[in-house]
C-alpha cells in the first residue's frame, strides 16, 4: 500500500466515524424532539397557547410533558399533558409563583449551586414543579414545588 492510499483509508475512516456519530446524535435526540413538537400542538389545540417558551418532562408517579407560554391574548399559562392517555390540563399563571421564583426558592432553600432542570407534572393530583439541583456538596438534590404555593412537597436531597 503506497502513501497516498494510506492516507486516503485514514480520511475514510475519519468520515466514517464523524458521520456515525452526527447520526446516533441526531436519533438520540429524535424522541424528545418529537414529543416537545407533539406537546406544543397540543398546547396550541387545547389550552390556546401560540408562543410556547417551556417544555418539560416530568416524571414521578407518571410521565407529563408540559409546555408554558402566551395565548393569543397575552396570557401565561401551562398544559400538562399525561404522556400515556394524552389527558390534558390546562393551568394559568394567575397568583402562582413564577418559574423563576420557584427556582430561586429552591436555590436559598437547599444552597443550590447549580439548578439542572425544572419540570411541571402532576403529583398526587396536583400540579407541581421537580426541580433537580446540585448542592455545595456536590450531590443531587430534587425538590417538588407545589404549583399554586410555591412550597415543598418533597424534597430528595445528597443523592
Amino acid at each position: 500500500m503506497n502513501r497516498s492510499t494510506k492516507i486516503l483509508l485514514a480520511i475514510s475512516l475519519i468520515a466514517l466515524v464523524i458521520v456515525s456519530a452526527l447520526t446516533y446524535i441526531n436519533l438520540s435526540a429524535a424522541p424528545n424532539s418529537s414529543a416537545k413538537s407533539q406537546a406544543d400542538n397540543i398546547a396550541e389545540q387545547k389550552a390556546g397557547i401560540t408562543q410556547p417558551d417551556y417544555f418539560g418532562n416530568f416524571t414521578r408517579e407518571k410521565q407529563y410533558y408540559s409546555v408554558g407560554g402566551l395565548t393569543k391574548t397575552d396570557k401565561y399559562r401551562y398544559v400538562i399533558i399525561n404522556a400515556k392517555s394524552g389527558k390534558t390540563k390546562t393551568i394559568n399563571l394567575n397568583n402562582a409563583p413564577v418559574r423563576k421564583d420557584v427556582i430561586q426558592g429552591v436555590a436559598d432553600r437547599y444552597s443550590a449551586t447549580k439548578i439542572l432542570h425544572i419540570n411541571l407534572g402532576m403529583y398526587k393530583n396536583k400540579p407541581t414543579w421537580e426541580v433537580a439541583f446540585k448542592n455545595k456538596k456536590g450531590t443531587i438534590g430534587y425538590n417538588l414545588v407545589d404549583f399554586h404555593t410555591g412550597k415543598s412537597v418533597q424534597i430528595i436531597n445528597n443523592l
